[in-house]
């Protein structure tokens, strides 16, 4: 592809990626969360000691987003978006470069059947359709993984190198990848080697050196849960890409790229298995890369097996078509859930939006009198914080009254103790829709500058 090619692709990605701000506009939790310490790290103010899990790349993006003031949780969603039409586009180009020596025609209906792939991971955990529409950073790590992808099969070497970087600050799992690429780099090509050092040098410090200096190693703590099973994660790994294209892409490894590409993905699937194994948080969408490699190499294995003028052998067979059977039964759901995850993000938007005037009439002054805001929805914590522009330990999340903050949160899915406890001890200040603010006291504890009332905001969960 062209630079002008590439120029218009992205143009239109993003103008799409805009456009899609009509139908649902809100982040979710950990992208608020980027939000906000991109804005703290502009004034120099970071502090991580409460939130998701520290991920370098998007908080660098937001950084940067953040001087747009206002609009910079718009401006992440048509990143992310378009990011992820780029995705959809370079799974097609790398299936299709993949089956190169077939008809043009089996080789377009293997890029179509990747980009398909793509478009329909499954999640039961969040669906890949809401990361996409709440600006989760997995479709932009997909994006970033594919396009390193594209630029080595296209012998781009320094741009792979990059792109293949900065997929490394989204997910750690892709530097252990990223390192033996850089390793083979390093032997074949000499010019490179400035280039890996900076990388080796300055992807684990970016990981490592802002939450030291920032707020300790709170990310990293909250990242080892403790409770997942490796057994789990790779039932999910093998759960996200259609069925029928774990034994398509087994037909496409007759080609050594496609076996690179496949190594690639096994060890991204192992990578994310041993960490769950050492305690982190083994979620399906950390499994979105290996599944979009191995929806690549489905498509090319599809063009394959195509083109093949015998009869496929036995184990082929015997392996695509339950495979097939599964995917045409799942397939009716799958794509169902397309425009359901879209719905219920433009419901969360219009609820959010709600909570923001509500926020904004209460006032910032009397929601934090006490000095933290406190919610019963654990979800909105990190929306408000950007909102009221404070660190996100000020706004806390209890399921009971609080005690040490004078704010509390309380949505309908609340129990009914918890919402009797809140009506019959607080002043109702505003209602707006679903959410509600209510005045306590602040605790004995509280600074004297804040012996006045404080608010509490109750809502709705996700």
């Amino acid at each position: 592809m062209t630079n002008s090619r590439l120029f218009c692709v992205l143009l239109v990605c993003l103008a799409l990626g805009t456009l899609s701000l009509l139908v649902a506009g809100e982040p979710v939790y950990d992208a608020w969360a980027w939000l906000a310490w991109g804005r703290e790290l502009t004034h120099l103010q970071l502090e991580t000691s409460s939130g998701p899990a520290w991920k370098p790349l998007p908080v660098i993006l937001t950084a940067a987003l953040s001087l747009a003031g206002d609009a910079a949780p718009q401006l992440w969603l048509v990143l992310v978006r378009a990011a992820w039409l780029a995705a959809l586009l370079l799974a097609a180009q790398i299936a299709f470069v993949l089956a190169a020596g077939r008809p043009r025609p089996l080789r377009l209906a293997g890029a179509a059947f990747a980009a398909i792939c793509v478009v329909l991971l499954g999640d039961e955990v969040t669906h890949w359709s809401r990361q996409v529409a709440g600006g989760m950073a997995e479709p932009l790590l997909v994006a970033l993984v594919l396009g390193a992808v594209s630029a080595a099969l296209a012998t781009r070497t320094r741009t792979a190198l990059a792109l293949g970087a900065l997929a490394a600050l989204v997910r750690p799992e892709a530097f252990a990848l990223l390192a033996i690429f850089g390793l083979w780099c390093w032997r074949v090509d000499p010019r490179q080697r400035p280039l890996i050092v900076v990388v080796a040098l300055g992807v684990p410090g970016l990981w490592l050196a802002p939450e030291l200096l920032a707020g300790g190693r709170g990310g990293a703590q909250r990242a080892q849960t403790g409770t997942s099973d490796p057994l789990e994660a790779l039932g999910w790994a093998a759960a996200l890409p259609l069925a029928v294209a774990w034994p398509l892409a087994l037909a496409a490894l007759g080609d050594g790229r496609a076996r690179v590409l496949g190594a690639g993905a096994v060890g991204w699937i192992a990578l994310v298995a041993a960490m769950t194994l050492a305690g982190f948080a083994g979620l399906p969408r950390f499994m979105a890369p290996a599944a979009a490699l191995v929806a690549v190499l489905g498509g090319a294995g599809l063009a394959a097996l195509l083109a093949r003028p015998v009869r496929p052998s036995t184990w082929v067979v015997a392996l695509t078509v339950p495979a097939l059977v599964v995917t045409v039964v799942g397939l009716p759901g799958r794509v169902a859930e397309l425009p359901h995850a879209w719905r219920s993000a433009a419901r969360i938007s219009d609820s959010h939006d709600r909570l923001r005037e509500l926020a904004n009439g209460v006032g910032r002054e009397r929601l934090l009198a006490c000095g933290r805001l406190a919610t019963s929805d654990v979800l909105v914590r990190t929306a408000l914080a950007w909102e009221l522009g404070v660190p996100l330990s000020h706004v806390v999340s209890f399921g009971k009254r609080p005690r040490l903050s004078g704010a509390f949160v309380m949505g309908p899915q609340a129990q009914a103790g918890l919402r009797r406890g809140v009506r019959d001890t607080a002043t109702a200040v505003a209602h707006n829709g679903e959410w509600s603010v209510y005045s306590i006291d602040c605790p004995a504890t509280a600074s004297s500058s804040a012996a006045a009332r404080s608010a509490g905001v109750t809502g709705a969960t996700r």
